[in-house]
């Protein structure tokens, strides 16, 4: 094996020499990776599945034996937004949980998609994607449960049982 034509001759290369024993180098420590990805996006879907749910649970259950009353005295086929007045301050914090909930668990899909892919946090990537993947229903369960135990806790008049 020779190198083109080289001023003063051929070049031949040189076989590998170990390094003398005194000046082995090894690898430097390995540092600890750390994944903040993978956990923030975690966090984050257990907020917006779990927290969100609970307060709009909550706001759904009072929405129902606040607007019972008028439930029970309307004759119109048709639903009249009115009856909700008295809690519209209730409906507000239902829906602002509602919006607050969907954002948060978009930001931790997407976060736990990106720790998936990047390998930043990979299970706790995988279990955001479950966990805000479910959230919706979570939300909805809790809200439907909420008010039918809210319109079940009232008598037939309105009053409490």
């Amino acid at each position: 094996m020779t190198s083109p034509s080289a001023p003063n001759g051929p070049v031949f290369a040189a076989p590998h020499v170990a390094p003398p024993v005194g000046e082995l180098r090894t690898a430097p420590p390995a540092r600890r990776n750390r994944r903040p990805v993978g956990t923030w996006a975690l966090l984050l879907s257990i907020i917006a599945s779990v927290l969100a749910s609970a307060v709009g649970g909550f706001a759904a259950y009072r929405v129902a034996r606040g607007a019972a009353p008028g439930l029970a005295s309307s004759t119109s086929t048709t639903f009249d937004w009115r009856i909700l007045s008295p809690v519209r301050d209730l409906v507000l914090v239902g829906e602002v949980s509602f919006w607050a909930g969907t954002a948060i668990g978009i930001t931790a899909l997407v976060l736990g998609i990106v720790a998936i892919a990047r390998r930043a946090g990979r299970g706790a990537g995988i279990a955001a994607v479950v966990v805000s993947a479910l959230g919706p229903a979570v939300f909805t369960l809790l809200v439907v449960v909420a008010v039918v135990t809210g319109l079940a806790t009232l008598g037939e008049t309105g009053l409490s049982v």
